[in-house]
C-alpha cells in the first residue's frame, strides 16, 4: 500500500479530506464548470426510416406485415433518449375503455432499444389504453380524454414517459457509429387512430 496526499490546485495546498468510511469529500458548486458545452437537445419523431422528415404516422396495418418506426444511432455522437410523449387520437366518437378500436388489439405494439447485448424491450404488447397509462409511470387523472386533437372536437389523449424511471440515468443511450436504435413496432391494425405519433426527446453527447 502506498501513501499518498492530493492537494487543490492553484498554488493552494488544501488536501482532500476523506471520511472513515474511505469515502472523498466532495460538494457540488452551484455553477455550471467553465468548459465547452458537449450536449445538445435532440428532439424527433420517431419515423418509418429513422429520418428527421420520414413519415411518422402509426396509425397503419402491421397485422402481416410488421412495421417499425424509429430513432437511430446517430455517426460521431452518442445519442440519449430520455423521454417519450405519445399522442393517440380516435375522431369524433369517444372511446374511453380500448385503444384505438372496438375491441383490444390481438398483438399491439412493441416498444423496445437495441443495445449492445441486442433488444431491450420496454413493453412487449401495447394493446389498450390502460397499457399506454401505465407507461407514464404516473397517475392517471379521471378526466384523461381531451378533445380537438388534431381536428375539431375529436378524442383522444397524450401520453409521457419518462425513460430515466427504468434505471437508466441519461435514459436510453444509442452508441454512436452503432445500428442501435429505439423503435415502436406496429403488430397490428391500428389504422382506427386517426392520430398516433411519438416525439422522442434527449441529448446528442459529442466531443
Amino acid at each position: 500500500m502506498f501513501n499518498f496526499q492530493l492537494f487543490g490546485g492553484n498554488g493552494h495546498k488544501k488536501p482532500a479530506a476523506v471520511s472513515d468510511d474511505h469515502e472523498l469529500s466532495v460538494i457540488s458548486a452551484p455553477y455550471p464548470p467553465l468548459e465547452v458545452q458537449k450536449v445538445q437537445p435532440f428532439r424527433q419523431y420517431l419515423t418509418l426510416d429513422g429520418t428527421a422528415s420520414g413519415d411518422n404516422d402509426m396509425g397503419v396495418d402491421g397485422s402481416v406485415t410488421n412495421v417499425d418506426y424509429y430513432i437511430p444511432a446517430k455517426v460521431g455522437e452518442d445519442r440519449y433518449i430520455t423521454t417519450l410523449n405519445f399522442i393517440v387520437g380516435y375522431g369524433g366518437t369517444s372511446k374511453p375503455y380500448l385503444w384505438a378500436d372496438a375491441a383490444a388489439l390481438a398483438n399491439g405494439c412493441r416498444l423496445f432499444y437495441e443495445s449492445q447485448r441486442g433488444e431491450v424491450d420496454i413493453h412487449d404488447g401495447i394493446t389498450s389504453n390502460q397499457d399506454f397509462f401505465r407507461l407514464s409511470f404516473s397517475p392517471i387523472p379521471q378526466a384523461w380524454e381531451v378533445r380537438h386533437v388534431n381536428a375539431n372536437n375529436d378524442y383522444g389523449y397524450f401520453i409521457t414517459m419518462d425513460l430515466t424511471k427504468l434505471g437508466l440515468q441519461f435514459g436510453v443511450k444509442l452508441d454512436r457509429d452503432s445500428h442501435q436504435r429505439l423503435a415502436m413496432c406496429i403488430r397490428d391494425d391500428a389504422t382506427d387512430a386517426d392520430s398516433f405519433n411519438c416525439i422522442a426527446y434527449g441529448f446528442d453527447r459529442f466531443e
